[in-house]
Order: structure tokens, then C-alpha cells, then sequence
């Protein structure tokens, strides 16, 4: 799993207050039509999701230049709230930081109107003057994985290079009792579906409890936002659970490559990509998971049901 390590940075934690109070959803108002009534009913409420856009923009030390550069990374349209675990976990899973140490600061962009203090749809980060980080490894992996659908062995190799960390391989430790009911344990974590049903889920699972739980309009805004989540707490379960709430793709499976994820859960089924990933890891990839049933795509050995372990 995560092994973040010990850090307190008075701007990065600031960040997390500012972003706790944003609504994730709104009441609007709605004319409900049915093909049994004539007219349609009295106008109504109902509750949607928000979507609205994360612009991230870098600032980094170049120790090839000995000078101050920046560039936009990453605009992304996201669910607001949580948004420093979501950033914590989009820098993690794509490997510009390696823990929270490697930060100098996030900061909420200064508002250009004076309505408010903060643009709360931009954030600057500052990388740690102390990282060697190049912007040209990034622009690369980028390139790699947005061109995994036209070159997905490729993807997968440069995954594997780019892995630096251990995925537990011990057997026999899940219970197949406790896989039958997670997707449903992760549903009553889902309070914004309650209200909207239109936003995706996502949980980290271990030692019979929840580490993080996430939801976005992204799935993949999920993932990141459960990783963040797990660096702010310091937490270390190298016997971990993901569980999704749909289908299971290349970029998920990545993030649980690089968080040391032994297990991935989820209420859909892996595309050729997932299932690719999960036997280059040797990770255990839970497809159509309900109450009473489940397909195993890789790596059965870490389930036991009744004392007795799963075959490969």
C-alpha cells in the first residue's frame, strides 16, 4: 500500500478546509411527464450532481535551468469537494510526487473578481525546490497513456517500468463473504448518489473497515480522491480492498498499480486493458460483484471462502 511520510504543511491542510464546504449537488426544478397521465405532473425539485472544472497548474524548481518554471498540468471537470485529496492523488498516481514531502505547498488560485477571495477552480502547486522533478517525463507519460486504447502493450510496459513499489502477495486473506457484501457497504457510503444517482463511487476497504471513501462525477476523480485521502491519514494496509461502483478500466487499474493495491472490486466488468494490467501485477480483479455472486478475472489465490482457498 501508500507509504506517505510523516509531513504537516500548514497551506496543504488549509487547502482541505476550503474545499470541505462545497456543494456537490443542487436542487432544480423539474416537470415529471409518464405515458399513464395526459398532462404532466406539478412541477417538482430534484436533486443533480455538480460538475465544474479543476484547472492544476504546476510550479516546479529546474535544476537544469537553476530557475522558477510553470505549466499547466491538467484541467479536468470534477465533482467539487475533497479537492485536495483529489489533487494528493492525481500527483501520486502519476508519479510527479512520491509523498507528501515532495509538496512545498497547494494553494487555491487568487480570484481575478472581488466577489470572492479564491478562484476555487484552479490550483496552483508548488512542488518541493528539494524534487528533481522534469516536465518532459510527465508530457511523456502523459502521451504513453492517452494512447493506450491505439497501443495498449506498450501502456502496460511503461506502467511496469515506471512501478517503484511492492504489491503484497500474500495468500488467502479475503473472505469471500466480506467480497459479497461490499458493494452494497459502499452504496451507504454514497450519500451524493442517494440524492443524485449520477455520480461514481469509490472505497478503499481493509482490516474490516473503510480507509477512504470518494465520489465524483469522474470515476477516475473517485480513485484519486481515495488515494488522497490515504496520504493525508498516513495509511499503511498492504492488504487492501478497491472497490468501484461500475466498470473497471486501464487508468483505474494504473492507480492501484501505483498505490500497491493488491485487490480491485467492482460492480461492472474489466475491459482487455484491466485484465491486462491485473496479470502484469499479479493484482486479484473482481468483476459483476453482487450478493450471492462474482467473476474472478485474475489471481484467485488471495480469496478463502469456508477455510478453503481459491484455486488459480
Amino acid at each position: 500500500m501508500l507509504e506517505p511520510k510523516p509531513v504537516c504543511k500548514r497551506r496543504v491542510f488549509q487547502l482541505e478546509l476550503d474545499s470541505l464546504d462545497a456543494a456537490a449537488h443542487r436542487q432544480v426544478a423539474l416537470r415529471r411527464y409518464s405515458h399513464q397521465i395526459e398532462q404532466a405532473l406539478p412541477s417538482q425539485l430534484d436533486s443533480i450532481a455538480i460538475e465544474e472544472p479543476l484547472q492544476l497548474w504546476l510550479n516546479w524548481f529546474c535544476h537544469t535551468r537553476q530557475a522558477q518554471q510553470q505549466a499547466e498540468l491538467s484541467l479536468t471537470m470534477r465533482t467539487p469537494g475533497q479537492d485536495l485529496a483529489l489533487v494528493l492523488g492525481f500527483l501520486f498516481s502519476q508519479g510527479i510526487i512520491h509523498s507528501l514531502s515532495d509538496l512545498q505547498q497547494l494553494s487555491y488560485h487568487p480570484a481575478s473578481h472581488s466577489e470572492q477571495q479564491f478562484d476555487y477552480n484552479q490550483i496552483d502547486i508548488e512542488l518541493s525546490p528539494q524534487l528533481n522533478f522534469q516536465w518532459s517525463a510527465v508530457t511523456r507519460h502523459f502521451a504513453s497513456y492517452s494512447s493506450c486504447g491505439l497501443c495498449g502493450a506498450s501502456s502496460v510496459k511503461a506502467l511496469a517500468l515506471q512501478q517503484q513499489g511492492h504489491i503484497d502477495n500474500t495468500q488467502a486473506w479475503l473472505d469471500a463473504q466480506v467480497i459479497y457484501q461490499l458493494p452494497a457497504l459502499l452504496q451507504e457510503q454514497q450519500k451524493v448518489f442517494q440524492q443524485t444517482g449520477s455520480v461514481h463511487g469509490a472505497g478503499l476497504f481493509a482490516n474490516g473497515q473503510w480507509l477512504a471513501v470518494a465520489e465524483d462525477i469522474g470515476r477516475h476523480n473517485a480513485v484519486d480522491k481515495v488515494i488522497g485521502q490515504v496520504l493525508l491519514e498516513q495509511q499503511v494496509a498492504p492488504r487492501s480492498v478497491l472497490v468501484l461502483s461500475g466498470r473497471v478500466s486501464f487508468e483505474l487499474m494504473q492507480k492501484a498499480v501505483k498505490a500497491n493495491i493488491p485487490v480491485v472490486l467492482a460492480v461492472g466488468a474489466p475491459s482487455s486493458l484491466a485484465l491486462k494490467v491485473a496479470q502484469q501485477f499479479n493484482i486479484t480483479l473482481l468483476g459483476f460483484v453482487k450478493s450471492q455472486r462474482f467473476n474472478v478475472y485474475h489471481a484467485p489465490w488471495r480469496i478463502v471462502d469456508g477455510g478453503k482457498q481459491y484455486e488459480s
